[in-house]
């Protein structure tokens, strides 16, 4: 009798196998780990984590019986010398050694133009996944998805779906111009978005209803972050109004995060997670029981994997063997970041390496080209690394400024001027903004106490100037090369400007009162070469190398000229007055 009930139980047990087998839905559901990393910017070899790393703690977390899924959140090809030498090529390459599953879009992944961005997302053995990035066949055409919406991740007995989404600011945030057709007369490449984020919301919850179909676990995969000038499109605003996921692992706004819960539309909570940024950590959620019971991060232990370790090194000595050399000395390091902290000075207030990016391109232009112009500018989001204590590279220079930028030169008036001001200042006092405005030969306050009132379009451009009248920056005051003085800037006036192209020319960051702008120069030289030109025509020190300092500056030939790069808060052109409330 037990002999047969054995074999009935046996029966029954290989019955089950077999439907697991078939039918993995009625499996018990394994447990699973995804691990996760956003805005990468190619911090490559100088990141507190290294994929090198990543790639073995994912084997080691599978050796020890774990199912493993590595994602990125957006922004992995461009931010360093080591993501621009090739466009972003060798990033991917060591991203598909890492073993990445998926990644969404970033807005950065669009910098080296559309062409690359697609020639980039061939080359990847992960998924790229985007539920409203469209493109259109004619200005009337609503478009349809360039990329798959989401993509199912078998591992272990358990599926897990990635619904992918990117912020609809990079048609600002990337250069403009890159999503227009071949006449430059209708936008041929569009992020779903709506006014308000309904339409975006929309896509979000068509995808995720149709991967929750498919799958035992909905994760969404954003680049979209919590940055105030991405109302409506931030993270939160998504959770808010849809329904239906566990996870949202997040990106964009560099932030630190892991597992913070966020109520959905329906009331329940939602894990949302973001690991900061340059390979500073490495997220980690855990998904069981039909829900994600752990979120957090890990610290992986030193060890590295060789195969991405040599592709890690090779790239690194590469770049190092084209730009390597040096060209300069600085005896203090000049800052874009608060010392000591992860705090983005360059784009909310004055800073030394802001002030030596705008003199750059300042000397660069007068000096150096004799364009005449009164005063040069520089957004913040393109002063992206200090410039190091010590020995100045041309690496380190193209670090501080990775896109390859060309400097442009306009003219506009001074209302233009005073709205472009308005328009960086937007953020002073509450949050950042890499539209924020580094000036030279000029000066400015930014009053906090006035609350912006700028009006923009639903991407963030720019529409007209404070809605109420009142303007925050007050007191803009031009300089004279001639008197050494500086004077009221006159809003009839027409100025001649010099700084980024992707600001002034192609209205990037959303500058859009540049539009109307005469355009004089739109590739007068790459902005770190300009940097590295400035660099070098510093006065040399005792030994034999340029030294970067402000009393061997090109520009202290001009009378009462601010500088003072050994200040981490620059010479004082900016003034942050009052407190915001």
């Amino acid at each position: 009798m037990r002999k047969d009930s054995n074999r009935l139980t046996a029966f029954w047990l290989a019955i089950v196998a077999a439907f697991a087998v078939v039918l993995p839905g009625f499996a018990a559901k394994s447990r699973v780990v995804v691990l996760h990393t956003n805005d990468t910017h190619t911090h490559i070899d100088d990141g507190r984590v290294a994929f090198s790393e990543i790639a073995a703690e994912k084997a080691r977390l599978e050796a020890e019986g774990e199912n493993v899924i590595l994602v990125d959140a957006g922004d992995y090809v461009q931010g360093t010398a080591l993501g621009g030498f090739d466009s972003g090529r060798s990033a991917i390459e060591i991203m598909n050694a890492t073993g990445y599953k998926v990644a969404t879009l970033g807005n950065h992944e669009f910098d080296y133009g559309i062409a690359a961005m697609f020639e980039n997302a061939r080359s990847a053995r992960f998924r790229t996944v985007s539920c409203n990035f469209i493109q259109r066949k004619s200005p009337d055409d609503a478009g349809h998805l360039v990329f798959s919406a989401y993509t199912v991740v078998t591992s272990g007995t358990s599926r897990v779906a990635f619904v992918g989404v990117t912020t609809p600011t990079a048609l600002v945030s990337a250069k403009p111009t890159t999503f227009l057709d071949p006449t430059g007369k209708w936008r041929e490449y569009d992020f779903i978005a709506g006014e308000r984020g309904e339409a975006l919301y929309a896509a979000v919850q068509n995808a995720v209803n149709e991967a929750a179909a498919h799958a035992d676990y909905t994760i969404v995969l954003g680049h979209l972050g919590i940055s105030p000038d991405c109302a409506g499109y931030m993270s939160t605003d998504v959770i808010a109004h849809t329904t239906n996921f566990v996870a949202l692992i997040d990106g964009h706004s560099h932030s630190e995060y892991t597992g913070s819960r966020v109520r959905n539309a329906a009331g329940k909570d939602v894990i949302l997670t973001q690991s900061g940024s340059y390979l500073g950590l490495l997220g980690c959620l855990t998904l069981e029981d039909g829900k994600c019971v752990m979120a957090g991060t890990i610290y992986t232990r030193g060890e590295k994997d060789a195969t991405v370790e040599r592709l890690e090194k090779n790239l690194s000595n590469a770049v190092e063997r084209q730009l390597g050399v040096k060209i300069a000395s600085a005896p203090v390091a000049l800052c874009s970041y608060r010392p000591g902290t992860n705090e983005r000075l360059a784009r909310k207030e004055s800073c030394s390496a802001g002030d030596f990016a705008a003199d750059a391109v300042l000397w660069y232009a007068n000096m150096r080209e004799g364009r005449a112009c009164d005063f040069a500018m520089m957004n913040g989001g393109n002063v992206r690394a200090d410039i190091p204590e010590g020995a100045v590279t041309l690496k380190a220079l193209r670090t501080v400024q990775p896109f390859a930028g060309d400097i442009g030169i306009v003219e506009a008036n001074g209302r233009q001027i005073l709205d472009a001001l308005e328009f960086g200042a937007q953020a002073v006092g509450s949050g950042e903004f890499g539209g924020f405005l580094h000036v030279a030969g000029l000066k400015y306050t930014v009053d906090t106490t006035v609350k912006s009132s700028v009006r923009v379009d639903a991407t963030g451009s720019w529409m007209s100037g404070p809605s109420n009248g009142v303007y925050r920056v007050k007191d803009v005051q031009v300089y004279s090369a001639k008197t050494g003085t500086f004077a009221p800037l006159d809003l009839n006036a027409i100025y001649r400007v010099a700084g980024n192209a992707f600001t002034l020319v192609d209205g990037g960051d959303g500058f859009a009162m540049f539009r109307s702008t005469k355009k004089i120069e739109n590739g007068l030289a790459m902005d770190y070469l300009v940097l590295s030109e400035y660099a070098r025509a510093f006065r040399i020190d005792s030994t034999g190398m340029p030294s970067i300092t402000t009393a061997t500056s090109p520009l202290r030939s001009l009378a009462n000229y601010p500088i003072n790069y050994e200040n981490p808060q620059g010479s004082g052109r900016i003034v942050i007055k009052g407190q915001q409330h």
